[in-house]
């Protein structure tokens, strides 16, 4: 029986895969398949994860025939995945030694559907690595998540590491019996999305305070930001969410998606700004704001953090 499939949605990670793939094949006290989802990748990561299934009988290569995103990916190896719960591993991260063991079982104990757990994040340009703090309000270990609890810890402004950046482990029987897949039209917070939506499916979810999830973290500047496509269709997803769930949501739910989706508009039209600049068009820059003010102080946030990441580099 294997006991937890590892997806890993890899594009043009040839220079991080095999450490991520490591990190799980290193995993003791379970059995497991890893799934390695090659989206459609131009460098060599087809080729590294083909050289490690070689030599590994758990690993698996899919290749996705167009770049689909993470989302996309992820569900190709939901559907030929076979172990008991669902560990999402992303390519440039890694898993701590016995990781997965403690978390089945204490998903087990728990009987929950979700299990996840702190994160560790790393900074390779400065070799630092920190114990993040979360975005949780109490002891997030002392009871099951609620849709509040999930909802509170993924608004913008929140002090603490969003909860979407975690990585939980998923019983696959839930998933299955709700027929829950990554939204494919989201390129960016489909990890948060996903879990949502489980939760909004009446999935028990616990927390494990052992940090075992090693998060890599880049330099943010001015000239690495999120695409505002990606931004303007994760609000949408959002305001989607509302509609699909109705009154069920209750109106508190419902006022801080409706608030997440305006922030998440603000950001939109602050990278719109931001780009203009990069592509040293000031008029647009300023036409981006003038459509969308209250996105202004975002921008101007934004600016001053991408240019003091840039003073310290020098």
């Amino acid at each position: 029986m294997i006991q937890a499939t590892v997806i890993i949605a890899a594009w043009n990670s040839e220079n991080c895969l095999r450490a991520s793939v490591e990190s799980a094949l290193a995993q003791s006290g379970v059995s497991l398949e890893i799934i390695v989802v090659d989206d459609c990748s131009t460098d060599g990561t087809h080729a590294v994860a083909s050289a490690l299934a070689s030599v590994h009988p758990q690993v698996r290569v899919l290749s996705q025939p167009c770049n689909g995103g993470p989302a996309a990916a992820r569900n190709a190896a939901l559907a030929v995945a076979t172990g008991t719960w669902i560990a999402v591993l992303d390519a440039d991260d890694t898993f701590r030694p016995g990781r997965l063991s403690a978390l089945i079982d204490f998903g087990d104990l728990a009987a929950a559907d979700i299990v996840c757990d702190g994160i560790i994040t790393h900074d390779a340009v400065r070799d630092m690595h920190e114990t993040a703090a979360l975005a949780f309000h109490g002891d997030p270990e002392a009871r099951n998540w609620t849709l509040e609890d999930y909802i509170a810890g993924n608004m913008h402004g929140t002090s603490g590491l969003s909860l979407g950046y975690l990585k939980p482990i998923f019983r696959r029987a839930f998933l299955m019996a709700h027929g829950l897949r990554y939204d494919e039209h989201l390129r960016n917070g489909e990890d948060f999305h996903f879990v949502l939506e489980a939760l909004a499916q009446g999935a028990v979810m616990r927390f494990r305070a052992e940090p075992g999830y090693v998060y890599s973290v880049g330099q943010a500047s001015i000239s690495h930001r999120l695409n505002p496509d990606h931004a303007a269709g994760l609000a949408k997803a959002d305001l989607a969410f509302v509609a699909r769930h109705g009154a069920g949501l209750g109106a508190e739910n419902t006022a801080k998606m409706r608030q997440r989706a305006r922030s998440v508009r603000d950001l939109a039209s602050a990278e719109m700004a931001l780009a203009a600049l990069r592509q040293g068009d000031p008029i647009a820059c300023v036409r981006a704001l003038w459509r969308r003010p209250r996105a202004s102080g975002r921008f101007i946030r934004q600016l001053g953090q991408a240019v003091s990441n840039r003073l310290r580099r020098r």
